[in-house]
C-alpha cells in the first residue's frame, strides 16, 4: 500500500475482511468490540476500549484524499492537510511538549488521517490544542509557500527512492487523474496553480463534522469520553459527507516503461490493476499479497534465496476504494536485471498457470493470521486498521472477524480469482535503473 507521511507514522492496510453484514458482535475478536455515537455536529465517532494501558488514541479521519484533487491541482489535497497542522505559536508547541502529546498526518488517495497520541489525563488538553489548529488554520501566503516547497523537496525525495518512485509511477498509469498516489505532493506546474482560494474551498468542503470520523481506542469509558469529545471534537463546523466521482483504472498505455535513474540498484516489477475494494475480494487480495511476496515462505523467495537474483522483494497491494493495485517487484544488481525480470516473471506465469496447491493455501492461511494479529496489537494500529475502513468506503464493523473471513476463502475460489487477475495480458511491467 502507498503511504505519504508527514510525521512517523504507519497506516497499516486491512489484511481481511468478513463480508458485509457479517461481523456482529457473536463474531467480534480484535480486542473489544467498539461502540459507536455521533456528536451534536454530525461527527462520528468509533470508540473501542482497552484498558491495559493510561493512553489514548484518536485517529481522526477527513474523507477527502488526493484522488479528490482537481486535475490541473495535483496536491491540494496534502497542502490543506499540512496547513491545518501548522502550529501557530510557540505557546502551542510548549504545551504539546509539556503534555508529552504528539500527532501526525498520513494523506492517502480516500482521506486524510491525523493522528493523535497522549496520556489519558492529558488528552483534553491535548485535543484543544489540534483542534483549534485544525478547525480554524491560518492559510496565509507565508504558511501556503512554506508548504508547497516543503512538498517540492517530498517530490525529490520520492523520486529518488526506487520503490516509492514504482508506486507513483503504476498509480500514473493505471489512472487518468493524479490519483492514488501518482501526484500527491502535486508538481511544480500544479502548486503554482493552486492558490489560497483553492484550499479555502477544499478545507470549506472536506474539513466539516458530516464528512469526518474519530476513531478513538482509549483506557477511558464513553460516560468519560464523550463529554470530552463533544467539547473538542464539537469545534468542527456541521456540513455534510462529501460524495467523489467514480474513478476506476485503466487499461495503461504502453504496457511496459523504463526509467532512467542512476543508483546503484535496479527495479524490476509488474502490476496489475484488481477489482474495486469490496469485502469479498480484499481477503483474497491480501491473502495473494501475502503469498506471493511476504516473508521467507513466499513465492517469490527463491529468487532471492536460491537464484540470488534479488536484494529485496516484495508484492505490495494498493487497496485503493476505486480499484486495487497490485505490484510484485525485485530490487537487483543492474547487471542482472534481464535476468531478475525473466525469473519474476516466469514465477507469476506458474502461479497464474498452476495456482495454489492444496497444501499450500492452509500455511498461506495461516501466515496471513500471524501478520494480521502481530499488526494489530497495538491500539494505535487497530484503530488505524478501523479508520482505514470507513475512509475504503467499507465500515469499521467489518474487522472483528478476519479469521473467519480468511477460513472461508476456498481452494477453488482462490485459484479463479488468481486466474483473472494474474493473466499474462493484464501486466504493467516496469524497470527502474541506470541506462534504461
Amino acid at each position: 500500500m502507498i503511504r505519504r507521511v508527514l510525521l512517523p507514522f504507519v497506516l497499516l492496510p486491512a489484511l481481511a475482511l468478513a463480508r458485509a453484514g457479517a461481523a456482529g458482535s457473536g463474531s467480534w475478536r480484535l480486542g473489544a468490540i467498539p461502540g459507536e455515537f455521533t456528536l451534536d455536529n454530525g461527527l462520528r465517532v468509533i470508540l473501542q476500549r482497552d484498558e491495559a494501558v493510561p493512553i489514548s488514541v484518536v485517529q481522526l479521519l477527513v474523507r477527502g484524499g488526493d484522488r479528490d484533487d482537481p486535475a490541473d491541482k495535483a496536491g491540494l489535497a496534502y497542502l490543506t492537510a499540512r496547513l491545518c497542522l501548522e502550529v501557530s505559536s510557540q505557546t502551542m508547541l510548549r504545551q504539546l511538549v509539556d503534555l508529552g502529546s504528539s500527532f501526525s498526518l498520513d494523506v492517502g488517495g480516500d482521506y486524510s488521517l491525523v493522528t493523535v497520541r497522549s496520556l489519558s489525563r492529558h488528552l483534553d488538553p491535548t485535543l484543544n490544542v489540534l483542534t483549534g489548529m485544525m478547525s480554524e488554520p491560518l492559510f496565509s501566503d507565508l504558511r501556503v509557500n512554506g508548504i508547497k516547497e516543503f512538498m517540492r523537496s517530498l517530490q525529490k525525495q520520492e523520486n529518488d527512492n526506487p520503490v516509492n518512485l514504482m508506486s507513483k509511477t503504476v498509480a500514473a498509469s493505471f489512472f487518468a487523474a493524479p490519483a492514488y498516489g501518482a501526484a500527491l505532493f502535486g508538481s511544480e506546474e500544479s502548486l503554482r496553480g493552486i492558490k489560497r482560494k483553492d484550499i479555502q474551498e477544499f478545507f470549506r468542503t472536506h474539513y466539516v463534522a458530516g464528512n469526518m470520523v474519530a476513531v478513538v481506542a482509549s483506557d477511558l469509558g464513553e460516560e468519560e469520553l464523550r463529554p470530552l469529545l463533544a467539547r473538542r471534537l464539537g469545534r468542527f463546523a456541521p456540513g455534510p459527507r462529501t460524495v467523489s466521482s467514480p474513478l476506476a483504472p485503466s487499461r495503461p498505455q504502453p504496457m511496459q516503461l523504463a526509467l532512467e535513474r542512476q543508483a546503484a540498484q535496479a527495479l524490476v516489477s509488474v502490476s496489475l490493476a484488481l477489482p474495486p475494494l469490496a469485502a469479498e475480494d480484499l481477503a483474497a487480495a491480501m491473502l495473494l499479497e501475502s503469498w506471493l511476496g511476504k516473508g521467507i515462505g513466499s513465492r517469490l523467495w527463491s529468487l532471492r534465496s536460491r537464484e540470488g537474483l534479488a536484494y529485496s522483494l516484495s508484492a505490495e497491494l494498493q487497496p485503493n476504494r476505486d480499484g486495487m493495485l497490485l505490484s510484485v517487484y525485485l530490487r537487483t544488481d543492474e547487471r542482472r536485471l534481464d535476468a531478475a525480470q525473466a525469473e519474476l516473471e516466469r514465477v507469476l506465469r506458474e502461479v497464474h498457470e498452476q495456482g495454489i496447491g492444496a497444501a499450500e493455501l492452509p500455511a498461506a492461511k495461516a501466515y496471513a493470521r500471524a501478520v494480521f494479529w502481530r499488526q494489530n496489537e497495538s491500539r494505535e494500529r487497530r484503530a488505524a486498521f478501523l479508520a482505514f475502513l470507513e475512509g475504503a468506503g467499507l465500515s469499521w464493523r467489518l474487522a472483528g472477524d478476519f479469521v473467519g473471513c480468511l477460513e472461508k476463502i476456498g481452494l477453488e475460489e482462490f485459484n479463479g480469482r488468481l486466474r483473472n487477475w494474474l493473466a499474462p495480458e493484464r501486466w504493467f511491467r516496469l524497470r527502474i535503473g541506470p541506462g534504461q
